[in-house]
């Protein structure tokens, strides 16, 4: 029988280097980025084919174009990060549970938080004069209100989905992911970050970047995406109610 050496032994047991995997876990969410892209694309083409058809932007293309939003989501920021920790053997940093009264506090706390941010934020920015960096909705397209099916496949994309496949990217996966190889600063600067370009609107960048901070304290603070995915779902209510009535106002 072969005999192992002391110094296999060591490198054996040596635990991996926190640097190295931090960058892999990066590169699994580019990789995860690539799929949501990919999808989006894929929507596209299949939204084009429909209208093409029709001559014309139909309902049945505008319905496509929000099913395949969602499905982007909730396949590249919610299944396959859940798939790669799982793998890990990190699974629990990206769940949910029964909501307690703690974090419904959490959840309430956080929401208010964000609003007061962003009425800070609107404030300076009106005071400054400087309307570009004006937060926008992300909801630009009128046409998404003229039909009934659309606005309710949008509303549960805005109300449900989103808060659920981006609390998994942003706050679990992210920075459930990197802290313990990182450290907690920069696992929270990437992951606002990363909250934040994915509403791809330059008012939004400083708001939402804060916002994922917010959002990140409650997640870190409850050990568990519920309280966090409770303030995003409020906070995408009250938003998504007023873009509503300001459409068919």
């Amino acid at each position: 029988m072969i005999e192992r050496s002391s110094a296999e032994d060591e490198q054996a047991e040596q635990p991996p280097d926190r640097g190295i995997e931090g960058f892999k876990l990066v590169g699994w969410g580019l990789l995860c980025t690539l799929v949501w892209l990919l999808v989006i694309v894929i929507t596209g083409m299949v939204v084009s084919a429909i209208d093409n058809a029709d001559e014309a932007t139909s309902e049945a293309g505008l319905l496509a174009f929000v099913i395949g939003q969602g499905a982007a989501g909730l396949i590249g920021w919610l299944i396959l990060p859940r798939v790669i920790m799982r793998r890990r053997r990190t699974a629990q940093i990206i769940s949910w549970r029964r909501p307690t009264g703690s974090d419904v506090a959490w959840a309430i706390g956080g929401l208010l938080l964000i609003y007061a941010v962003l009425f800070a934020y609107t404030a300076l920015i009106d005071a400054a004069g400087s309307d570009s960096l004006q937060p926008e909705s992300t909801i630009d397209d009128d046409r998404l209100f003229v039909h009934t099916s659309v606005m309710i496949a949008l509303g549960i994309l805005v109300i449900v989905c989103a808060p659920i496949y981006e609390e998994a990217f942003s706050r679990g996966f992210v920075l459930g992911g990197l802290r313990p190889h990182w450290g907690i600063i920069p696992a929270f600067i990437i992951s606002a970050a990363v909250f934040s370009a994915l509403h791809a609107d330059l008012g939004s960048l400083i708001p939402f970047a804060i916002a994922g901070v917010i959002l990140g304290i409650v997640y870190l603070r409850t050990e568990s995406l519920t309280a966090a995915s409770m303030a995003h779902v409020g906070f995408n209510v009250i938003g998504f109610s007023a873009t509503l009535v300001q459409q068919l106002g």
